[in-house]
């Protein structure tokens, strides 16, 4: 049994292969079913987000058919240098380090542990976690809540919402005066919102795909409300435009962006594309006095802006590495009773099987001492024989102290 990830994430992955590979909540359950289909594979938790995409999994053996129905959902692509593929203790860890907001591009946020702890329960509600599974995650739940209570690894973390104003004021000297559009009405919508807010722009609309909870946030967030139809206006009448929607193609094209410029009342234009996979073409960063910036873009201004203190970040790996330790005495556990149940089992069958012959032997008028020897002989040699020719083959493969207690087992009391 081995616990493997694999999978791409913002470290090993551009944008423009990460975002072919996303996975929404109607496919993330299609792919659960299709992976748990896979000889070998026991359980299988697939975690979707931005900046990453993994299939965790329980197998009896290697992770390459895995890996081959990875490499097969966009024939498009050649994803094959930007996966990692981790095993038992590396896969543990990275799990832990990404509830733990440790490997997030934004080190210490907390919105991954909500993403994984979804995918969990997705999987949970498709039957495709058990045991091993089911309390690997539930584990490192507790340990991402360790590590935030007693370490300082998410104090006051650099976020997208605030670079991306940094990036803003470079290129304006005053926001009061500018005005925004925002289009999409999730979370990070919401944030760009407030974020627009509290460097003094007033001007600010929203527009999205969905009328009714479209008006119902700009409400909520004191701005006002505008049909996706009038997009074009929108940006043509805009400093600033930051995108965060769901779709899985672009919602703003180069051809939009140049009809826009020519009746733009306000130039330069900075557009803040928060989308994976991206609403805005990225040919669009071409165009002359227009700033686009994705979410790798102010990933890489978090990295060079961005300097975490070092005895937060070895303190959550101090914690991280014991609570490792942990999980694998309970793994070792649960394998060992496992072993045991099924020798328990193996055990019952050999006996039962002997037991009814013998009764039968007897029923017939055999010789009863006849009988019991031939029982006695019968289970002497079944319960030996394959456990001897095993033994020969393990022994070599042990320690001297593990061979030690070994041999042990089967001294005379």
């Amino acid at each position: 049994m081995t616990i493997n990830v694999l999978g791409i994430n913002h470290k090993t992955t551009p944008i423009g292969i990460r975002e072919k590979l996303v996975f929404d909540k109607k496919s993330v359950s299609q792919a659960l079913k299709d992976i748990n289909k896979i000889k070998g594979v026991n359980e299988v938790v697939v975690l979707s987000t931005c900046n990453r995409t993994e299939i965790y999994t329980e197998n009896d053996k290697d992770n390459s058919q895995v890996i081959t129905w990875l490499r097969n959902q966009n024939s498009s692509v050649d994803i094959t240098s930007y996966t990692y593929n981790h095993y038992d203790d590396d896969a543990i860890k990275h799990l832990f380090n990404v509830t733990s907001g440790i490997d997030s591009m934004v080190i210490g946020e907390n919105e991954i542990l909500g993403q994984v702890k979804n995918a969990f329960k997705i999987a949970d509600d498709q039957n495709t976690v058990k045991t091993t599974l089911k309390r690997l995650f539930e584990y490192s739940f507790n340990v991402a809540k360790q590590v935030r209570t007693d370490t300082d690894i998410g104090s006051n973390p650099v976020s997208f919402m605030f670079t991306a104003m940094s990036l803003i004021k470079k290129i304006f000297s005053k926001l009061e005066s500018k005005s925004a559009t925002v289009l999409g009405s999730g979370h990070m919508s919401q944030l760009a919102i407030k974020y627009l807010q509290s460097h003094g722009i007033s001007n600010i609309r929203l527009t999205n795909h969905t009328p009714e909870k479209g008006k119902k946030v700009a409400d909520d967030n004191n701005c006002v409300y505008s049909k996706i139809q009038y997009l074009g206006n929108l940006i043509s009448s805009s400093d600033i435009v930051i995108s965060s929607t769901s779709s899985s193609t672009p919602v703003i094209g180069k051809g939009l962006i140049e009809s826009c410029l020519k009746s733009a009342t306000n130039l330069p234009l900075v557009i803040i594309d928060l989308g994976v996979p991206r609403d805005v073409e990225p040919e669009i960063a071409k165009l002359d006095n227009v700033y686009l910036y994705s979410i790798d873009d102010l990933g890489k201004a978090i990295k060079n802006n961005f300097k975490i203190r070092e005895n937060a970040l070895d303190e959550a790996n101090k914690i991280i590495s014991f609570k490792i330790s942990e999980f694998k005495k309970w793994l070792n556990t649960n394998q060992s009773n496992d072993l045991i149940r099924t020798y328990r089992n193996y055990i019952d069958d050999i006996t039962l099987g002997a037991v009814i012959k013998a009764k039968k032997q007897i029923q017939s008028g055999e010789n009863l001492d006849r009988c019991l020897m031939q029982l006695a002989d019968s289970l002497k040699n079944k319960l030996t024989h394959q456990t001897t020719s095993q033994m020969r083959d393990l022994l070599p493969l042990l320690d001297e102290i593990t061979a030690k207690k070994a041999k042990e087992i089967f001294k005379k009391k």
